[in-house]
């Protein structure tokens, strides 16, 4: 028993590094999942009446930078692991890396697009609403390139809790987009008022 519990934590001290970016990994992207979820619910009201929206909203803007701190700490964590022998601008310039270099540049420009995004919560005044919103437009395509670097370059994908957790978050955010469309459909759709019934005419007189 002391034996195998010694072995286990030499394999532990030994891959450490690379515990940490597969465990900071995780965590970021089911940050972000929760950031877009947050900002599909604000966005088509689907808390109305349960939480207050101002109170959603900063909740948004603060996972935002909550995402943004776990991407670099997964990313920069792997920096000291003594096997995969990354370097600075293996981690943070897209196609540089040695390993797996798509799945690599998919996560690395996720991690500048993230940024780009929280930014604008502190400029909006400068670049405008409509501005903003187009450039928040980008989270979705940001949430699918995070699915697809922990898809193609994870080392747990192959196991089903994985899987079933990547599954579950695309099509929750599926899910999430269509009901915002829908309800900014409903919103903008024009109230029709209904015709007022046609009064009966009294034969004239002859």
């Amino acid at each position: 028993m002391l034996i195998l519990l010694s072995s286990s934590l030499d394999d532990l001290s030994a891959h450490l590094w690379w515990y940490l970016g597969r465990s900071s990994g995780f965590v970021a992207f089911w940050l972000l999942f929760a950031s877009v979820a947050l900002g599909l619910a604000v966005s088509s009201r689907i808390f109305d009446g349960v939480l207050a929206r101002a109170w959603v909203f900063e909740l948004h803007k603060f996972l935002s930078i909550f995402v943004l701190v776990a991407m670099t700490f997964h990313g920069l964590i792997m920096l000291p692991d003594p096997y995969a022998k990354f370097s600075l601008s293996d981690l943070l310039v897209p196609f540089a890396s040695h390993y797996r270099t798509n799945s690599m540049a998919i996560g690395i420009i996720t991690l500048y697009g993230s940024a780009l995004i929280s930014a604008t919560f502190y400029i909006k005044g400068l670049i405008g609403q409509k501005t903003w919103r187009l450039i928040h437009y980008a989270t979705f395509a940001l949430f699918y390139a995070a699915l697809a670097h922990g898809t193609f370059i994870g080392t747990d994908t192959e196991r089903l809790p994985a899987q079933y957790s990547y599954l579950a978050a695309g099509t929750l955010v599926i899910f999430l987009t269509f009901f915002r469309i829908l309800a900014a459909r409903s919103i903008a759709r024009p109230k029709v008022a209904p015709k007022p019934a046609a009064a009966h005419k009294l034969p004239e007189a002859a």
